[in-house]
């Protein structure tokens, strides 16, 4: 991770930890100075962060893949709404990465980051945003979905 987003997630949970709307504005204008566009994505992701509905809520409902509270066993070949797990590239304590195919509306290869089970508290889903918001920026196509949580 480079040091611009290292600082774009410190400047988000420091702001995270300001309680009013006051105080995050004004540390928000300090710690972003002119650059409006960092100003902006962390804006985004603390509107993300506090809405009721979590973005991996609402990408699960686009995709009309339902919530499930039963623990998913995935793995090669599972299918979780348009996309095939097609091998494990990665693990860490939080998540577990797979290689998948994308069926529609293209086909294409992604990488989808599939959340463990006990580990979507709202602070973890803030830094999945954060993370996938950092590698949207670049050319990697970052999936996430509430039904792939586990």
């Amino acid at each position: 991770m480079c040091a611009d987003h290292r600082d774009e997630e410190a400047i988000f949970y420091a702001a995270l930890e300001l309680k009013s709307a006051a105080e995050r504005k004004a540390y928000l204008k300090q710690a972003c100075g002119d650059d409006v566009d960092l100003l902006a994505r962390i804006q985004a992701l603390l509107a993300v962060y506090e809405s009721k509905h979590s973005i991996l809520e609402a990408a699960a409902a686009s995709l009309n893949v339902p919530l499930q509270e039963e623990p998913l066993s995935e793995g090669p070949g599972t299918i979780i709404g348009r996309y095939k797990l097609l091998e494990k590239i990665g693990e860490g304590g939080m998540a577990v990465v797979y290689m998948a195919e994308q069926q529609e509306p293209i086909r294409r290869k992604v990488a989808l980051k599939i959340i463990k089970l006990g580990m979507d508290t709202r602070q973890v889903i803030a830094r999945f945003e954060v993370e996938r918001q950092a590698l949207a920026m670049g050319s990697i196509n970052v999936l996430g979905s509430q039904a792939a949580l586990r």
